[in-house]
């Protein structure tokens, strides 16, 4: 029997997120009442959140260990229910006897960009995403221009990222402060959702009129190749 695992817990509302949304492919892929065959390995996240920071040195060994364990229970495919984490995967994956494939945020990301032809897109993240390259550089090779809010905009981002993560709901506020994004940046060619949380927000909103790069939702989508 094929089973999409995931590592998840990274935050836990993305992780819901990814079952409801691999539920909902797998449903329409094969109607009637079918539900997804998923392997959910829900890690504690705090001794790896704990250290983006300052730990990339023990940030991949963690990772690793966590994700031996999913590996060990013979999924047909690997998500990591997370962008940033995709970092320490690169870092760690040649250590990992990996006989599956692992749906890569990023590479998948640069895919459909490249897809769409798209130019210049816009990256909303965590200040980590959004600062640093390990994300954008792929892209950049690509010859993909990827534009980061201002340093006051990524404050606010990650403060609702932060809250957001922590279980708490959308608020009206929250979708405020991103219409004036959409309203600011919305002359690029679209916007990468790079955070498993910022989905969650663009879901609550209306009638947005910027093109979305739903990185959650690409990742979803080719995990029902393995069907």
């Amino acid at each position: 029997m094929k089973r999409i695992g995931i590592l998840g817990g990274t935050s836990y509302p993305s992780t819901i997120l990814y079952y409801e949304t691999l539920n909902r492919l797998y449903n329409d892929k094969f109607g009637a009442f079918h539900s997804c065959p998923i392997l959910l390995y829900s890690i504690d996240y705090h001794d790896i959140k704990s250290n983006y920071n300052d730990g990339w040195d023990v940030i991949p060994q963690l990772l690793k260990k966590e994700l031996q364990i999913l590996l060990n229970a013979t999924p047909s495919c690997v998500m990591i229910a997370n962008n940033t984490l995709h970092k320490a995967f690169d870092l760690i994956k040649h250590e990992l006897e990996i006989n599956v494939p692992v749906f890569h945020i990023i590479e998948l990301t640069k895919e459909y960009i490249l897809d769409k032809k798209y130019k210049n897109v816009l990256l909303l993240g965590t200040r980590y995403t959004m600062e640093s390259d390990f994300f954008k550089a792929p892209l950049i090779e690509a010859g993909i221009n990827v534009v980061i809010p201002e340093e006051e905009e990524r404050i606010q981002i990650q403060n609702i990222q932060i809250q957001l993560s922590a279980g708490k709901p959308v608020t009206a506020e929250f979708i405020d402060y991103f219409e004036e994004l959409n309203q600011k940046y919305g002359h690029l060619d679209a916007f990468i959702l790079g955070c498993t949380e910022i989905p969650l927000l663009y879901k609550a909103m209306n009638d947005v009129q910027v093109n979305l790069i739903d990185t959650l939702q690409i990742q979803c989508e080719k995990a029902m190749s393995v069907f």
